[in-house]
């Protein structure tokens, strides 16, 4: 059975997973209640996969009403998260569980579905994507299988439970689920999926660009995703999301190298990478603005791409004038474990190992270990603005020399806060 790497975990203990245990309470009392409930979808799968589930799932006979009721009279929290199709979520000592009622798509538009509810677990699972994401479990652990699931499990392969084209004009993200499975556990497309895609690529174009760079950033987290990439680049499906019609793969060392040992992070980084396919600085700028990023993630995509290193990488004070600019803007530590790994990979330059030595000869200077509550005491500030400008003015005091004890970093707060 193929595995992405990021999935490597230690082995599932389903006696350690209390999200697990909520959901086995949950369908315990909603079959007390004359009801039958199973497990569905993602949370089967990786309890499959001997992975721990993200978050479970219910499918339950109970109508939403009927739902809310039963559960009422235990004294149990419900919201109605998607009460239209049929989704209430049971919240159990602070865990949410979601329970959906069983459903038939009465009319979809290639985004949302009209659904009516039925008493069908098989029909149900006509609605699913992927044959893998189409199974059921019950309280007795049997798993229900309608479209050779664990087969495909087994085997490792992605299919869509039944015809292709038609799961795909339901909705259209599932061309995008279908790279991100792929991507995460290394299950390859089967049949005709890739061309039907390419021929239905336009679909897209009805999902949000926020919705579709969500995708996009999944997709990036997972360590072996280049494959993918390329598939995505042909099909014409990366072109829809970022505007790049071609893909051409980085060695496989760097590619792992901007991982990063964090996804998130090296999900940018590599995103990033992709929009250097735009040579001009304009059209950079163009796709970074129309992806819908976050402020932190689009200045961050915006300093990588931009490369400004300090005019005098090897002056201690130009160097941390230089980080300390860059640090507010985007997070601290931001050198380490950030600019200077991508930048080698992306951007190699002789100015990073000046600067880096630079850094590094005053590495007691870099880690400023006071905080916020010290000067709220000591100080009678209050938490606010005023006290993150004080902060931020005593950690670059801290890298110039102008202090190296507490007592230092107070005598010198109290002069500038009561100079103002």
């Amino acid at each position: 059975m193929n595995s992405s790497k990021s999935e490597q975990n230690d082995p599932y203990d389903q006696n350690t997973d209390q999200n697990y245990q909520v959901a086995l309470k949950v369908m315990t009392i909603l079959e007390d209640a004359g009801q039958q409930a199973r497990m569905a979808g993602g949370c089967v799968r990786d309890r499959l996969l001997k992975r721990r589930p993200k978050d479970y799932d219910i499918a339950t006979s109970a109508e939403p009403d009927i739902i809310c009721s039963i559960f009422k009279q235990k004294g149990i929290k419900t919201v109605p998260t998607g009460i239209d199709h049929g989704t209430i979520t049971v919240v159990i000592g602070g865990q949410g569980i979601e329970l959906t009622s069983l459903r038939l798509d009465v009319a979809t538009d290639g985004r949302r579905a009209v659904v009516s509810f039925g008493n069908s677990f098989q029909d149900d699972s006509l609605r699913r994507d992927f044959t893998i994401n189409a199974l059921y479990e019950d309280l007795g652990g049997k798993v229900y299988d309608f479209h050779s699931g664990l087969d495909d499990l087994k085997h490792g392969v992605l299919r869509f439970v039944g015809d292709a084209r038609t799961r795909i004009r339901e909705d259209y993200l599932r061309i995008l689920r279908l790279f991100r499975f792929w991507a995460r556990f290394g299950f390859e497309p089967q049949g005709d999926a890739l061309l039907v895609i390419a021929e239905e690529v336009r679909g897209l174009e009805q999902i949000s660009q926020e919705r579709k760079t969500s995708e996009l950033l999944l997709i990036l987290e997972c360590p072996d995703s280049q494959k993918v990439l390329a598939a995505m680049a042909k099909t014409g499906v990366l072109s829809q999301v970022l505007g790049i019609s071609t893909y051409a793969e980085l060695p496989k060392a760097n590619w792992d190298a901007l991982f990063l040992n964090n996804k998130a992070r090296g999900a940018i980084v590599r995103l990033a990478s992709l929009i250097m396919n735009f040579n001009k600085k304009e059209d950079q700028w163009t796709t970074i603005a129309m992806l819908k990023l976050s402020r932190q993630q689009s200045d961050a995509i915006t300093i990588l791409l931009d490369n400004l290193l300090p005019s005098q990488p090897d002056d201690p004070a130009s160097a941390f004038d230089w980080l300390d600019r860059v640090e507010s803007q985007l997070w601290d530590g931001v050198w380490d474990d950030f600019l200077l790994p991508s930048w080698t990979i992306l951007k190699p330059d002789p100015r990073l190992s000046i600067l880096n030595k630079t850094l590094l000869a005053h590495a007691s200077r870099r880690v400023c270990t006071l905080n916020g509550q010290y000067f709220i005491t000591h100080l009678k500030i209050k938490p606010g603005p005023e006290l993150g400008t004080l902060l931020q003015d005593l950690k670059t005091a801290y890298r110039r020399g102008f202090w190296n004890t507490k007592e230092e970093a107070l005598a010198l707060a109290k002069r500038r806060y009561r100079s103002k």
